[in-house]
């Protein structure tokens, strides 16, 4: 028990540290964000936008990104760019890139943010129908998740990398928990965003020597409409997995501001996620089933 704890303590070292640290400016700094128009994407784009960065924003939903780049022009008078579109499409992720190239002055922080999630347990999927049809709409569900969570960000931190390196920038990689500590009824998203968190954790190496930084950023709840984007069960359909106690999208997105600003390779946000975190590595076992308790199995 004397090892649990000493090891628990170790594991609040680096939130200690982080909450004593001032934060740099960001004022002038150009700040690209994927996955911008709601939820922690939009939440970021105004703290960066009251903080006097430079913006440029990119996301699906026309209509509502649009009014997060007027609502970050009108807190700082300065400019918010947008591109609409599918960041899995190449069109969008050239688009991105050359709108950086052409209309920033420098990219110092580029914030991969855009995700979905899965919600439904794969054992009841294929315990229900264990089909063709079923096989092909599992196939279908794998590739999104793997393609927004997953292989955007690699394809758009690659297109980005002259851009950071001109700038000695950091890329800002919001993975979750999920990438830490697998959650049942999430085995896609988990699947995903360990695929993500593997990738950087190898990228943050190979770009060390350019004097690039890579911010992991692992949230646990925040309070967002990502469930609606769940890509194996139809709108307003109930899942499981909390629903009270989330961190609220504002406090994740200040959270991720400052880290990316201190350069920091890892943020595990709010604090119990970290003990979690430290936990699984001791006694998986018990992570294990508090994560069943928790999400109803």
């Amino acid at each position: 028990m004397a090892v649990v704890y000493a090891v628990l303590a170790l594991a609040l070292v680096p939130l200690v540290w982080a909450r004593v640290r001032p934060t740099p400016s960001v004022r002038g700094r150009g700040v690209v964000i994927v996955g911008a128009s709601s939820g922690i994407g939009r939440s970021l784009a105004l703290e960066y936008a009251r903080r006097g960065a430079d913006l440029l924003l990119c996301a699906r939903r026309s209509d509502q990104l649009q009014a997060v780049a007027d609502e970050c022009r009108a807190a700082s008078g300065r400019q918010a760019l947008v591109v609409a579109g599918d960041i899995t499409q190449r069109d969008t992720q050239m688009a991105l890139r050359d709108a950086a190239l052409s209309r920033l002055a420098a990219v110092d922080y580029l914030v991969l943010n855009a995700g979905v999630i899965s919600v439904r347990p794969v054992a009841d999927v294929w315990l229900a129908d264990a089909s063709r049809a079923t096989a092909d709409s599992m196939d279908h569900a794998m590739n999104r998740v793997m393609a927004v969570n997953a292989n955007a960000p690699a394809l758009v931190a690659g297109l980005f990398l002259p851009l950071l390196a001109a700038s000695r920038g950091c890329v800002v990689v919001v993975g979750s928990v999920a990438a830490l500590v697998s959650a049942p009824t999430r085995s896609l998203y988990s699947a995903s965003k360990h695929a993500v968190e593997g990738y950087f954790a190898a990228f943050r190496m190979e770009v060390q020597h350019l004097g690039i930084a890579v911010t992991m950023v692992h949230p646990g709840t925040v309070d967002t409409d990502l469930r609606l984007s769940a890509v194996d069960m139809s709108a307003g359909s109930a899942c499981a997995g909390s629903h009270r106690g989330k961190m609220s999208p504002q406090k994740c997105a200040r959270q991720i501001l400052r880290a990316a600003a201190l350069r920091q390779r890892l943020l595990v946000t709010p604090w119990p996620y970290w003990v979690a975190v430290v936990l699984h590595r001791i006694a998986p076992a018990l992570v294990d089933r508090l994560a069943m308790k928790k999400y109803g199995l």
